[in-house]
Protein backbone atom coordinates (compact mmCIF):
# COMPACT_ATOMS: atom_id res chain seq x y z
CA UNK A 1 0.00 0.00 0.00
CA UNK A 2 1.62 3.31 -0.98
CA UNK A 3 2.63 5.63 1.84
CA UNK A 4 0.93 3.45 4.43
CA UNK A 5 4.18 2.05 5.77
CA UNK A 6 5.30 5.50 6.84
CA UNK A 7 2.06 6.19 8.72
CA UNK A 8 1.90 5.07 12.32
CA UNK A 9 -0.86 2.79 13.51
CA UNK A 10 -3.01 4.59 16.05
CA UNK A 11 -4.51 2.97 19.10
CA UNK A 12 -8.16 3.30 20.17
CA UNK A 13 -8.81 6.68 21.73
CA UNK A 14 -5.67 8.34 20.31
CA UNK A 15 -5.69 11.74 18.64
CA UNK A 16 -4.87 10.33 15.23
CA UNK A 17 -7.43 10.51 12.42
CA UNK A 18 -7.51 6.67 12.31
CA UNK A 19 -8.59 5.80 15.84
CA UNK A 20 -9.00 2.08 16.43
CA UNK A 21 -11.95 0.16 17.83
CA UNK A 22 -15.16 2.23 17.51
CA UNK A 23 -17.85 1.39 20.00
CA UNK A 24 -20.50 -0.98 18.70
CA UNK A 25 -23.20 0.98 20.46
CA UNK A 26 -22.37 4.22 18.64
CA UNK A 27 -24.17 5.20 15.47
CA UNK A 28 -27.07 2.82 15.92
CA UNK A 29 -29.41 3.06 12.99
CA UNK A 30 -27.24 5.38 10.89
CA UNK A 31 -27.56 4.24 7.28
CA UNK A 32 -28.78 0.99 5.87
CA UNK A 33 -26.41 -1.81 4.95
CA UNK A 34 -25.53 -2.23 1.29
CA UNK A 35 -27.00 -5.31 -0.33
CA UNK A 36 -24.49 -7.45 -2.20
CA UNK A 37 -26.04 -9.77 -4.74
CA UNK A 38 -23.10 -12.16 -4.91
CA UNK A 39 -22.78 -12.76 -1.18
CA UNK A 40 -26.50 -12.84 -0.51
CA UNK A 41 -26.27 -10.66 2.61
CA UNK A 42 -25.70 -7.09 3.77
CA UNK A 43 -22.53 -5.10 4.17
CA UNK A 44 -22.72 -3.19 7.44
CA UNK A 45 -20.14 -0.88 8.94
CA UNK A 46 -19.08 -1.62 12.48
CA UNK A 47 -19.94 1.90 13.62
CA UNK A 48 -23.55 1.32 12.52
CA UNK A 49 -24.00 -1.62 14.86
CA UNK A 50 -25.74 -1.64 18.19
CA UNK A 51 -26.13 -4.42 20.72
CA UNK A 52 -29.64 -5.12 19.42
CA UNK A 53 -28.48 -5.20 15.80
CA UNK A 54 -25.65 -7.64 16.56
CA UNK A 55 -28.15 -10.25 17.73
CA UNK A 56 -30.13 -9.93 14.46
CA UNK A 57 -27.24 -10.14 11.98
CA UNK A 58 -27.60 -13.02 9.49
CA UNK A 59 -24.77 -15.49 8.85
CA UNK A 60 -24.24 -14.01 5.35
CA UNK A 61 -23.68 -10.44 6.55
CA UNK A 62 -20.24 -8.88 6.02
CA UNK A 63 -19.16 -6.35 8.64
CA UNK A 64 -16.61 -3.70 7.66
CA UNK A 65 -14.23 -1.73 9.83
CA UNK A 66 -12.38 1.45 8.84
CA UNK A 67 -9.42 0.52 6.71
CA UNK A 68 -7.35 3.25 8.35
CA UNK A 69 -7.27 1.06 11.44
CA UNK A 70 -6.11 -2.05 9.58
CA UNK A 71 -3.87 -0.91 6.67
CA UNK A 72 -2.50 -3.28 4.06
CA UNK A 73 1.30 -3.14 4.23
CA UNK A 74 4.14 -4.68 2.23
CA UNK A 75 7.11 -6.33 3.92
CA UNK A 76 10.47 -7.54 2.61
CA UNK A 77 11.01 -10.91 4.28
CA UNK A 78 14.20 -12.97 3.84
CA UNK A 79 13.68 -16.05 1.67
CA UNK A 80 13.45 -19.43 3.32
CA UNK A 81 11.53 -18.38 6.43
CA UNK A 82 8.74 -20.67 7.53
CA UNK A 83 6.13 -20.84 10.27
CA UNK A 84 6.59 -18.90 13.49
CA UNK A 85 10.00 -17.50 12.52
CA UNK A 86 8.48 -15.86 9.43
CA UNK A 87 5.70 -14.27 11.49
CA UNK A 88 8.11 -13.01 14.14
CA UNK A 89 10.36 -11.39 11.53
CA UNK A 90 7.34 -9.73 9.88
CA UNK A 91 6.18 -8.44 13.26
CA UNK A 92 9.64 -7.11 14.15
CA UNK A 93 9.99 -5.44 10.77
CA UNK A 94 6.63 -3.71 11.10
CA UNK A 95 7.42 -2.61 14.67
CA UNK A 96 10.67 -1.03 13.46
CA UNK A 97 8.83 0.87 10.71
CA UNK A 98 6.02 2.18 12.92
CA UNK A 99 7.87 2.65 16.20
CA UNK A 100 5.27 0.62 18.09
CA UNK A 101 5.94 -2.35 20.33
CA UNK A 102 5.68 -5.84 18.93
CA UNK A 103 3.17 -6.87 21.60
CA UNK A 104 0.79 -4.07 20.60
CA UNK A 105 0.67 -5.19 16.94
CA UNK A 106 -1.18 -8.08 15.41
CA UNK A 107 -0.80 -9.25 11.82
CA UNK A 108 -3.12 -11.02 9.41
CA UNK A 109 -1.60 -12.38 6.19
CA UNK A 110 -3.26 -10.98 3.08
CA UNK A 111 -3.88 -14.17 1.10
CA UNK A 112 -7.15 -14.05 -0.82
CA UNK A 113 -8.16 -17.50 -2.03
CA UNK A 114 -8.15 -17.43 -5.78
CA UNK A 115 -6.84 -19.69 -8.49
CA UNK A 116 -3.48 -18.73 -9.92
CA UNK A 117 -2.43 -21.14 -12.72
CA UNK A 118 0.99 -19.54 -13.17
CA UNK A 119 2.47 -19.47 -9.69
CA UNK A 120 2.75 -22.58 -7.62
CA UNK A 121 0.92 -23.01 -4.36
CA UNK A 122 4.20 -22.91 -2.41
CA UNK A 123 5.14 -19.57 -3.96
CA UNK A 124 1.74 -18.11 -3.12
CA UNK A 125 2.21 -19.29 0.47
CA UNK A 126 5.54 -17.48 0.72
CA UNK A 127 4.04 -14.28 -0.71
CA UNK A 128 1.15 -14.34 1.77
CA UNK A 129 3.35 -12.83 4.49
CA UNK A 130 4.91 -10.18 2.27
CA UNK A 131 1.56 -8.34 2.38
CA UNK A 132 -0.09 -8.16 5.77
CA UNK A 133 -3.04 -6.47 7.42
CA UNK A 134 -1.71 -4.82 10.58
CA UNK A 135 -3.66 -3.42 13.50
CA UNK A 136 -3.84 -3.03 17.24
CA UNK A 137 -3.85 -6.40 19.02
CA UNK A 138 -6.57 -5.57 21.55
CA UNK A 139 -8.83 -4.07 18.93
CA UNK A 140 -8.45 -7.02 16.57
CA UNK A 141 -9.13 -9.36 19.47
CA UNK A 142 -12.39 -7.51 20.17
CA UNK A 143 -13.58 -8.37 16.64
CA UNK A 144 -13.68 -12.08 17.51
CA UNK A 145 -17.17 -11.72 19.00
CA UNK A 146 -18.74 -10.15 15.90
CA UNK A 147 -21.16 -12.41 13.98
CA UNK A 148 -21.59 -12.67 10.23
CA UNK A 149 -19.74 -14.23 7.36
CA UNK A 150 -16.60 -12.09 7.61
CA UNK A 151 -15.14 -8.94 9.13
CA UNK A 152 -13.16 -7.01 6.50
CA UNK A 153 -11.48 -3.64 6.05
CA UNK A 154 -13.80 -1.32 4.16
CA UNK A 155 -11.52 -1.07 1.12
CA UNK A 156 -11.78 -4.84 0.53
CA UNK A 157 -15.55 -4.52 0.09
CA UNK A 158 -15.30 -2.20 -2.93
CA UNK A 159 -15.87 -3.79 -6.35
CA UNK A 160 -12.71 -4.07 -8.41
CA UNK A 161 -11.16 -5.74 -11.41
CA UNK A 162 -7.81 -5.87 -13.15
CA UNK A 163 -6.96 -2.38 -14.40
CA UNK A 164 -9.77 -0.70 -12.44
CA UNK A 165 -9.29 1.31 -9.23
CA UNK A 166 -12.35 2.03 -7.08
CA UNK A 167 -12.83 5.08 -4.84
CA UNK A 168 -15.60 6.18 -2.52
CA UNK A 169 -16.19 8.57 0.35
CA UNK A 170 -17.74 7.33 3.57
CA UNK A 171 -18.77 8.97 6.81
CA UNK A 172 -17.70 7.03 9.90
CA UNK A 173 -18.51 7.63 13.54
CA UNK A 174 -15.70 9.53 15.22
CA UNK A 175 -14.39 8.16 18.52
CA UNK A 176 -15.09 10.04 21.69
CA UNK A 177 -17.77 12.68 22.38
CA UNK A 178 -19.36 14.67 19.57
CA UNK A 179 -17.55 17.86 18.59
CA UNK A 180 -19.36 21.04 17.52
CA UNK A 181 -19.20 21.72 13.77
CA UNK A 182 -17.28 24.97 14.23
CA UNK A 183 -14.47 23.09 15.93
CA UNK A 184 -13.97 20.60 13.09
CA UNK A 185 -11.00 21.27 10.81
CA UNK A 186 -10.98 20.51 7.09
CA UNK A 187 -13.45 21.05 4.30
CA UNK A 188 -16.07 18.65 5.70
CA UNK A 189 -18.25 19.69 8.65
CA UNK A 190 -19.20 17.14 11.26
CA UNK A 191 -22.56 15.52 10.50
CA UNK A 192 -24.97 15.19 13.41
CA UNK A 193 -27.65 12.54 13.53
CA UNK A 194 -29.59 14.18 16.28
CA UNK A 195 -29.12 15.73 19.67
CA UNK A 196 -26.40 13.99 21.64
CA UNK A 197 -25.40 11.66 18.77
CA UNK A 198 -21.78 10.90 17.92
CA UNK A 199 -20.01 13.00 15.29
CA UNK A 200 -18.95 11.56 11.94
CA UNK A 201 -15.76 11.99 9.98
CA UNK A 202 -15.16 11.62 6.23
CA UNK A 203 -12.99 8.75 5.08
CA UNK A 204 -11.65 8.25 1.56
CA UNK A 205 -11.74 4.51 0.72
CA UNK A 206 -9.65 3.28 -2.24
CA UNK A 207 -9.25 -0.13 -3.86
CA UNK A 208 -6.17 -0.14 -6.09
CA UNK A 209 -6.99 -3.31 -7.97
CA UNK A 210 -7.51 -6.77 -6.47
CA UNK A 211 -4.24 -6.70 -4.51
CA UNK A 212 -4.12 -3.32 -2.76
CA UNK A 213 -6.21 -0.70 -1.04
CA UNK A 214 -6.32 1.85 1.76
CA UNK A 215 -8.59 4.12 3.79
CA UNK A 216 -7.60 7.53 5.17
CA UNK A 217 -8.83 11.03 5.81
CA UNK A 218 -9.44 12.77 2.46
CA UNK A 219 -6.31 14.92 2.49
CA UNK A 220 -4.05 11.99 3.33
CA UNK A 221 -5.95 9.68 0.98
CA UNK A 222 -5.49 11.98 -2.00
CA UNK A 223 -1.77 12.21 -1.26
CA UNK A 224 -1.58 8.41 -1.11
CA UNK A 225 -3.44 8.19 -4.42
CA UNK A 226 -0.88 10.51 -6.05
CA UNK A 227 1.94 8.41 -4.63
CA UNK A 228 0.37 5.19 -5.88
CA UNK A 229 0.15 6.57 -9.42
CA UNK A 230 3.74 7.77 -9.27
CA UNK A 231 4.94 4.39 -7.95
CA UNK A 232 3.46 2.54 -10.94
CA UNK A 233 4.07 4.75 -14.00
CA UNK A 234 4.34 1.77 -16.35
CA UNK A 235 1.18 0.01 -15.12
CA UNK A 236 -1.36 2.73 -14.30
CA UNK A 237 -5.03 1.80 -14.03
CA UNK A 238 -7.11 2.13 -17.17
CA UNK A 239 -10.13 3.43 -15.28
CA UNK A 240 -11.05 4.89 -11.90
CA UNK A 241 -14.49 3.96 -10.60
CA UNK A 242 -15.98 6.66 -8.36
CA UNK A 243 -18.70 5.32 -6.06
CA UNK A 244 -18.95 8.28 -3.71
CA UNK A 245 -21.43 11.16 -3.72
CA UNK A 246 -21.22 13.33 -6.86
CA UNK A 247 -21.18 16.52 -4.79
CA UNK A 248 -18.06 15.52 -2.83
CA UNK A 249 -15.29 18.17 -3.07
CA UNK A 250 -12.68 15.43 -3.51
CA UNK A 251 -14.23 14.40 -6.81
CA UNK A 252 -12.85 17.50 -8.54
CA UNK A 253 -9.28 16.66 -7.55
CA UNK A 254 -9.75 13.00 -8.47
CA UNK A 255 -11.08 14.09 -11.88
CA UNK A 256 -7.99 16.28 -12.37
CA UNK A 257 -5.70 13.42 -11.37
CA UNK A 258 -7.40 11.02 -13.80
CA UNK A 259 -7.18 13.56 -16.62
CA UNK A 260 -3.48 14.24 -15.88
CA UNK A 261 -2.64 10.52 -16.12
CA UNK A 262 -4.98 9.85 -19.07
CA UNK A 263 -7.20 7.57 -16.97
CA UNK A 264 -10.92 7.19 -17.66
CA UNK A 265 -13.22 8.19 -14.79
CA UNK A 266 -16.40 6.11 -14.58
CA UNK A 267 -19.27 6.20 -12.10
CA UNK A 268 -20.76 2.70 -12.34
CA UNK A 269 -19.36 -0.81 -12.88
CA UNK A 270 -21.35 -1.17 -16.11
CA UNK A 271 -19.33 1.62 -17.77
CA UNK A 272 -16.22 -0.58 -17.66
CA UNK A 273 -17.58 -2.71 -20.51
CA UNK A 274 -17.47 0.28 -22.85
CA UNK A 275 -13.72 0.53 -22.16
CA UNK A 276 -13.17 -3.21 -22.88
CA UNK A 277 -12.43 -3.78 -19.19
CA UNK A 278 -13.79 -6.55 -16.98
CA UNK A 279 -16.77 -5.55 -14.88
CA UNK A 280 -15.70 -4.69 -11.33
CA UNK A 281 -17.15 -7.24 -8.96
CA UNK A 282 -17.46 -7.31 -5.21
CA UNK A 283 -15.87 -10.27 -3.35
CA UNK A 284 -14.82 -11.88 -6.65
CA UNK A 285 -11.12 -12.03 -5.72
CA UNK A 286 -11.18 -14.10 -2.53
CA UNK A 287 -11.55 -11.16 -0.14
CA UNK A 288 -13.76 -13.18 2.22
CA UNK A 289 -10.74 -15.35 3.07
CA UNK A 290 -9.12 -12.29 4.71
CA UNK A 291 -11.50 -12.38 7.66
CA UNK A 292 -9.96 -10.32 10.45
CA UNK A 293 -11.39 -12.67 13.06
CA UNK A 294 -9.09 -15.46 11.89
CA UNK A 295 -5.70 -15.10 13.53
CA UNK A 296 -3.21 -17.81 12.49
CA UNK A 297 -0.87 -16.78 15.29
CA UNK A 298 -3.66 -17.15 17.85
CA UNK A 299 -4.47 -20.59 16.47
CA UNK A 300 -0.84 -21.58 17.00
CA UNK A 301 -0.96 -20.13 20.51
CA UNK A 302 -4.08 -22.16 21.31
CA UNK A 303 -2.40 -25.27 19.99
CA UNK A 304 0.67 -24.57 22.09
CA UNK A 305 -1.51 -23.99 25.17
CA UNK A 306 -3.19 -27.33 24.56
CA UNK A 307 0.07 -29.21 23.97
CA UNK A 308 2.45 -27.59 26.45
CA UNK A 309 0.80 -29.05 29.60
CA UNK A 310 1.70 -32.48 28.27
CA UNK A 311 5.35 -31.71 27.67
CA UNK A 312 6.56 -32.94 31.09
CA UNK A 313 4.60 -36.21 31.02
CA UNK A 314 5.80 -36.79 27.47
CA UNK A 315 9.37 -35.99 28.50
CA UNK A 316 9.10 -38.41 31.43
CA UNK A 317 7.62 -41.07 29.13
CA UNK A 318 10.42 -40.55 26.62
CA UNK A 319 13.01 -40.75 29.41
CA UNK A 320 11.45 -43.96 30.73
CA UNK A 321 11.36 -45.41 27.23
CA UNK A 322 15.01 -44.45 26.77
CA UNK A 323 16.01 -46.11 30.05
CA UNK A 324 14.03 -49.23 29.14
CA UNK A 325 15.66 -49.35 25.71
CA UNK A 326 19.10 -48.90 27.28
CA UNK A 327 18.39 -51.75 29.72
CA UNK A 328 17.22 -53.99 26.89
CA UNK A 329 20.31 -53.14 24.86
CA UNK A 330 22.57 -53.98 27.82
CA UNK A 331 20.73 -57.27 28.35
CA UNK A 332 20.98 -58.15 24.66
CA UNK A 333 24.69 -57.37 24.75
CA UNK A 334 25.16 -59.65 27.77
CA UNK A 335 23.17 -62.48 26.15
CA UNK A 336 25.15 -62.10 22.92
CA UNK A 337 28.40 -62.32 24.88
CA UNK A 338 27.20 -65.46 26.68
CA UNK A 339 26.12 -67.03 23.39
CA UNK A 340 29.51 -66.26 21.86
CA UNK A 341 31.33 -67.75 24.89
CA UNK A 342 29.14 -70.87 24.86
CA UNK A 343 29.69 -71.29 21.13
CA UNK A 344 33.44 -71.11 21.67
CA UNK A 345 33.25 -73.74 24.43
CA UNK A 346 31.12 -76.01 22.26
CA UNK A 347 33.57 -75.75 19.37
CA UNK A 348 36.43 -76.57 21.72
CA UNK A 349 34.60 -79.70 22.96
CA UNK A 350 33.72 -80.72 19.40
CA UNK A 351 37.34 -80.33 18.33
CA UNK A 352 38.59 -82.22 21.38
CA UNK A 353 36.25 -85.22 21.16
CA UNK A 354 34.66 -85.42 17.70
CA UNK A 355 36.59 -83.43 15.06
CA UNK A 356 40.26 -83.58 15.99
CA UNK A 357 41.37 -82.36 12.59
CA UNK A 358 39.87 -80.03 10.02
CA UNK A 359 37.65 -76.99 10.47
CA UNK A 360 34.43 -77.02 12.51
CA UNK A 361 31.89 -75.74 10.01
CA UNK A 362 28.61 -77.20 11.27
CA UNK A 363 29.09 -78.55 14.79
CA UNK A 364 25.65 -80.15 15.01
CA UNK A 365 26.04 -82.07 11.73
CA UNK A 366 29.64 -83.05 12.38
CA UNK A 367 28.86 -84.35 15.90
CA UNK A 368 25.87 -86.30 14.58
CA UNK A 369 28.04 -87.99 11.99
CA UNK A 370 30.75 -88.79 14.54
CA UNK A 371 28.20 -90.29 16.94
CA UNK A 372 26.69 -92.35 14.14
CA UNK A 373 30.14 -93.72 13.28
CA UNK A 374 30.76 -94.57 16.95
CA UNK A 375 27.41 -96.33 17.19
CA UNK A 376 28.10 -98.38 14.07
CA UNK A 377 31.54 -99.34 15.34
CA UNK A 378 30.17 -100.25 18.78
CA UNK A 379 27.37 -102.33 17.30
CA UNK A 380 29.77 -104.11 15.01
CA UNK A 381 32.14 -104.83 17.90
CA UNK A 382 29.36 -106.17 20.15
CA UNK A 383 27.54 -108.22 17.54
CA UNK A 384 30.15 -111.08 17.38
CA UNK A 385 27.65 -113.93 16.97
CA UNK A 386 26.54 -116.24 14.22
CA UNK A 387 23.01 -115.31 13.12
CA UNK A 388 22.29 -118.85 11.88
CA UNK A 389 23.42 -120.47 15.13
CA UNK A 390 21.38 -117.94 17.13
CA UNK A 391 18.32 -118.59 14.96
CA UNK A 392 18.57 -122.38 15.46
CA UNK A 393 18.83 -122.11 19.22
CA UNK A 394 15.91 -119.65 19.35
CA UNK A 395 13.76 -121.89 17.12
CA UNK A 396 14.29 -124.88 19.43
CA UNK A 397 13.09 -122.98 22.49
CA UNK A 398 10.10 -121.44 20.70
CA UNK A 399 9.06 -124.80 19.26
CA UNK A 400 9.53 -126.50 22.64
CA UNK A 401 7.14 -123.93 24.16
CA UNK A 402 4.56 -124.73 21.49
CA UNK A 403 4.59 -121.21 20.02
CA UNK A 404 4.46 -120.03 16.42
CA UNK A 405 6.24 -116.72 15.66
CA UNK A 406 4.58 -114.16 13.38
CA UNK A 407 7.91 -112.62 12.41
CA UNK A 408 11.53 -113.61 12.73
CA UNK A 409 14.12 -111.37 11.10
CA UNK A 410 17.71 -110.31 11.56
CA UNK A 411 18.80 -106.68 11.95
CA UNK A 412 22.46 -105.86 11.57
CA UNK A 413 23.87 -104.35 14.72
CA UNK A 414 20.78 -105.25 16.79
CA UNK A 415 20.09 -108.99 16.62
CA UNK A 416 17.07 -111.21 15.87
CA UNK A 417 13.62 -109.66 15.92
CA UNK A 418 10.99 -112.11 17.21
CA UNK A 419 7.31 -111.17 17.00
CA UNK A 420 4.57 -113.48 18.19
CA UNK A 421 1.18 -113.66 19.92
CA UNK A 422 0.77 -115.10 23.43
CA UNK A 423 -2.25 -115.79 25.62
CA UNK A 424 -1.29 -113.17 28.20
CA UNK A 425 1.57 -111.12 29.59
CA UNK A 426 2.53 -113.90 32.01
CA UNK A 427 3.29 -116.12 29.04
CA UNK A 428 5.58 -113.36 27.68
CA UNK A 429 7.48 -113.25 30.98
CA UNK A 430 7.76 -117.06 31.00
CA UNK A 431 9.13 -117.08 27.43
CA UNK A 432 11.73 -114.47 28.36
CA UNK A 433 12.87 -116.56 31.33
CA UNK A 434 13.14 -119.65 29.11
CA UNK A 435 15.32 -117.78 26.61
CA UNK A 436 17.60 -116.47 29.35
CA UNK A 437 18.02 -120.00 30.65
CA UNK A 438 19.18 -120.97 27.15
CA UNK A 439 21.99 -118.33 27.31
CA UNK A 440 20.04 -115.91 25.12
CA UNK A 441 19.47 -112.23 25.89
CA UNK A 442 15.87 -111.23 25.09
CA UNK A 443 14.85 -107.54 25.19
CA UNK A 444 11.14 -106.80 25.13
CA UNK A 445 10.63 -103.87 22.71
CA UNK A 446 6.86 -103.91 22.20
CA UNK A 447 3.85 -105.41 23.95
CA UNK A 448 0.17 -104.66 23.48
CA UNK A 449 -3.20 -106.28 23.85
CA UNK A 450 -4.60 -107.90 20.71
CA UNK A 451 -8.37 -107.56 20.93
CA UNK A 452 -8.99 -109.38 17.67
CA UNK A 453 -7.34 -112.62 18.79
CA UNK A 454 -7.83 -112.25 22.52
CA UNK A 455 -4.21 -112.26 23.53
CA UNK A 456 -1.14 -110.07 23.59
CA UNK A 457 1.27 -109.15 20.84
CA UNK A 458 4.96 -108.95 21.84
CA UNK A 459 8.26 -108.27 20.10
CA UNK A 460 11.67 -109.34 21.37
CA UNK A 461 15.15 -108.48 20.18
CA UNK A 462 17.30 -111.56 20.77
CA UNK A 463 21.06 -111.48 21.10
CA UNK A 464 23.55 -114.10 22.24
CA UNK A 465 24.75 -113.70 25.79
CA UNK A 466 28.07 -115.36 25.01
CA UNK A 467 29.39 -115.14 21.42
CA UNK A 468 30.24 -118.44 19.79
CA UNK A 469 33.86 -119.28 18.84
CA UNK A 470 32.89 -119.18 15.16
CA UNK A 471 31.51 -115.66 15.52
CA UNK A 472 34.66 -114.53 17.29
CA UNK A 473 36.85 -115.90 14.49
CA UNK A 474 34.69 -114.32 11.78
CA UNK A 475 33.37 -111.00 13.06
CA UNK A 476 30.75 -109.16 11.13
CA UNK A 477 32.02 -106.28 9.02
Amino acid sequence: MPAAQSAQLARPGSASGSALGPDLAQGAGQGAGQVDGQVGGQIIRQDQLSAAMVAQISPETVITVPGSQIPLLRLALPPGLRGQAREQVAKRQLADQTGLGQNSLSLRPFMPQQTDPIRSRQTRGLDSWTRVLAGDSDWLHSLQELPGRAVLPDYLTLPTAAGVWSLTLEQIVAPGPAVPPAAQPGPHPVLQSGAGSAATLPLLVARLGPGDGFSARPALGLAMLHQALQAAPSTPPQAILWLGPPEAPELAEITAVARAHDIALIHSPEEAKALDLPRPERFAHGELACDLRHNPMAARARLAAAVLPWRWPLLAACLAAGLWAAGQWIELTRISAEIAAQTARNQALVRAHFVPSGPVLDARLQVSRALADLQRNSAAAGAHFDPLDLTGRLAQKVAAAGLRPDLLSYRAGEGLLLALRLPDFAAADQLAATLRAAQLSPSLTKSRVDEARRGVYVEFVITDREPSPKAIQEPQP
